[in-house]
């Protein structure tokens, strides 16, 4: 970067974080489910994001971001009122540069975000903006890790973290400002920090609250937060909105006269009914999920091929709209982002882009040139149902607020239009916005955490959009089963009390609490570090290699008893290489970690996720090993492993049934993982599972363990009967 000396690290003195892969993208290295009560959609998230500005000085570089120019409307706003919402689109600099403002003031700043990869981004951006590493100025705090130090002025931080600083801190005095970011999103706990921020601000009249949000729910934002008494609303609100979205132009929308009956089909003839009737501008279409844009990109690919040849030997389409070549382009999460970046690039003179997007385009990235948008009324949705007991993501109708954000997105640089799939007398039956993620997710980590901070009566907490009744009921249902709180709703002493200290979802806390007394603490501690990161084993680009990879990992690693003991081998077979040479084990390591195609920096994570969490139950909780008779190992001390494991995951067992797939407790349809290494395995009777993955409607089983029927019954006679 012009104006800044290059930083150069020691051989041998590389750390964990911040590390980027090849595509320029900071690695988090942990499982992305362990901290959100949804695991999201994968394409339809990203934190990619486009810098067109990146060849100026940094700060150049801030200066042309549209935030600057509101700098001060911002700090005045905040003189004046306690709690400010601050509307801008993704993109506008709001998450990067108000941070940097308010400690600029004097501000002692803590900014959430919903995702780890988000927080430690972030953290690493402002810190190249200000000219240092991460841990200095601007720090960082994420489920299993942190850099930052007492002089530390602006903390990026996971929501998770900040509820848990709650207990040591119930009014958070360390800080004088909170920016809640990414508040659209509405995740569980979002939504909890909301109602605890909103009670701490009652009492501390001096901190500043920041709600920033990407899309227009401002008006139940500002009401939430406005602390005023009825009598003084009137006269003064202590919330006020300051939004700073770009000038938008007129947008046209346009109904179908009939329901379409396939509407990717209709996106694609709309498409082409564009580009040979309208005017020169970029289209973007709305689809809900990746194999739907790859099916429409293989149909538009095919006639953009011979629009283009036609094009050679004409000027003018039949309609009398100039000719114009085009170029398709898709836009999902999971794309790797140097095909991301072709969308925001500017494509050559006479060429029209049709992009297909995911629901990403809505709110995560903000795509410029936009002039046609296709709105096929539909996305996908995760909702754990507690009826069955499993998080699913299906199609469903989108809101009426989504109808207008994917509007929005045609009126950026010249009037629009927007072509929704959908009939006008549809539009209207549409809800006004969807349900919160607190509406359709397990509640059981929420409550206990609500539980550990005092609040006993849940049902009367403030919380911006109530949950369900039954939603209740099951967390609470799945607390008492845990026997983490008792038949009056309070956190047992020993059991819940640790279980709500361990930074952990309440059943992987349950199976170390347990550990003690099946005399295996060092076995579940191995395993519990390794269910909470992700992508343990490298996955080779060449196909020979590939064929390597598997072989080393069958013969090695795999077991009949599932990945969950696999995993247990593999940490145990790691910490036994690093233990032999204590001085040069990094290149031990990386060299076995190389010949066994396991990823280095992923072991090394789980090892010190492995460290921090033995300190709390051996030095903090003081547990210790029940000790048995006999020699304590081989198939006896696996076997009490194993119903250890049981002990905490009893609740998400599943029976193979005689069609084949698996059936969950309460009735949910589940299928074992094709990464598992129990797939190509004749399929266990029952199986316990640590999470699921949602992929093209169908619900699959990852981190699984063979069990016996009899052991749920010895386990959890209170929550299993043979019948």
């Amino acid at each position: 970067m012009l104006g800044q000396k290059p930083k150069f690290i020691r051989p041998g003195d590389d750390t964990l974080y911040p590390i980027r892969n090849k595509d320029g993208v900071i690695e988090t290295l942990l499982n992305p489910s362990v901290d959100v009560a949804l695991t999201v959609d994968s394409d339809s998230k990203s934190n990619f994001v486009y810098n067109r500005f990146h060849h100026l000085p940094l700060n150049a570089q801030r200066q042309k971001l549209p935030v600057f120019q509101y700098r001060n409307h911002i700090l005045y706003l905040l003189e004046k009122y306690q709690s400010l919402i601050l509307i801008g689109e993704t993109g506008c600099g709001k998450s990067t540069q108000v941070p940097q403002y308010l400690y600029e003031i004097g501000h002692r700043v803590c900014v959430t975000q919903p995702r780890v990869a988000a927080a430690v981004s972030l953290a690493a951006r402002v810190a190249t903006e200000r000219g240092e590493e991460p841990g200095n100025t601007v720090g960082y705090a994420a489920s299993m890790t942190s850099a930052r130090n007492s002089e530390t002025g602006i903390v990026f931080m996971t929501e998770g973290v900040l509820l848990r600083e709650m207990f040591a801190s119930p009014l958070l005095m360390q800080y004088t400002c909170i920016v809640l970011d990414e508040v659209h999103e509405r995740t569980q706990m979002t939504d909890v920090l909301m109602g605890l921020l909103k009670k701490i601000a009652k009492k501390r009249k001096n901190l500043k609250l920041v709600i920033s949000s990407a899309t227009m729910d401002a008006e139940f934002l500002r009401d939430f937060f406005n602390l005023s008494d009825k009598k003084e609303q009137d006269r003064k609100s202590t919330s006020v909105i300051m939004s700073m979205q770009g000038r938008t132009h007129p947008i046209d929308v346009f109904y179908v006269e009939e329901p379409v009956p396939d509407y990717v089909k209709a996106t694609v003839e709309t498409v082409i009914k564009i580009h040979e009737n309208e005017p020169f501008g970029d289209i973007l279409a709305f689809l809900t999920s990746q194999e739907e844009i790859l099916s429409a990109l293989e149909i538009l690919q095919q006639y953009s091929e011979e629009n283009n040849e036609t094009n050679k030997h004409r000027r003018y389409f039949a309609s009398g709209v100039q000719a114009a070549n085009m170029s398709v382009l898709p836009m999902y999460g999971t794309l790797p982002h140097y095909k991301q970046i072709k969308v925001f690039q500017m494509a050559d003179s006479n060429v029209r882009k049709i992009i297909l997007a995911t629901n990403i385009a809505e709110t995560s990235v903000t795509i410029p040139g936009i002039v046609y948008v296709i709105d096929c009324g539909f996305h996908k949705l995760p909702y754990f149902e507690s009826a069955v007991g499993v998080q699913s993501v299906c199609v469903t109708p989108i809101s009426k607020n989504n109808a207008t954000q994917r509007a929005g997105r045609a009126g950026r640089t010249s009037r629009g239009k927007c072509y929704r799939l959908y009939t006008e007398s549809q539009y209207e039956k549409l809800s006004t916005c969807i349900p919160p993620e607190m509406c359709r997710s397990d509640l059981s980590a929420m409550l206990l955490q609500l539980k550990a901070l005092g609040i006993h009566n849940v049902l009367r907490f403030t919380f911006p959009t109530p949950p369900p009744a039954k939603s209740l009921l099951s967390g609470l249902e799945t607390l008492y089963a845990l026997s983490a709180i008792d038949k009056h709703g309070d956190l047992t002493p020993q059991v819940g009390a640790y279980m709500a200290e361990l930074p952990l979802n309440p059943m992987c806390a349950k199976m170390l609490c347990n550990s003690g007394e099946y005399g295996c603490i060092d076995e579940i501690l191995s395993i519990v570090s390794m269910l909470q990161v992700d992508g343990v084993f490298t996955s080779p680009v060449s196909g020979k290699e590939n064929i390597s990879a598997k072989i080393s990992r069958r013969n090695n690693f795999e077991v009949a008893e599932g990945d969950i003991i696999m995993y247990l081998n593999i940490f145990d077979a790691y910490l036994n290489v690093r233990s032999k040479d204590t001085t040069k084990y990094k290149k031990t390591c990386k060299a076995w970690c190389q010949k066994m195609y396991i990823n280095y920096r992923v072991m090394e994570k789980a090892y010190e996720i492995r460290q921090s969490l033995e300190k709390l139950i051996k030095d903090k909780f003081k547990m210790v090993d029940k000790t048995f008779d006999g020699p304590d190992l081989g198939t006896g001390k696996c076997v009490r492993v194993m119903r250890c494991v049981v002990s905490g995951l009893f609740p998400q067992a599943a029976r193979l049934s005689p069609a084949g797939a698996y059936c969950g407790v309460r009735g949910a349809q589940l299928h074992i993982a094709t990464n598992s290494c129990l797939y190509h395995h004749q399929q266990p009777k029952w199986v316990v599972f640590a999470g699921v993955v949602s992929v093209a409607e169908k619900t699959y089983m990852r981190d699984l363990m063979t069990i016996q029927k009899d052991w749920l019954i010895e386990v959890a006679p209170h929550y299993y009967r043979e019948t």
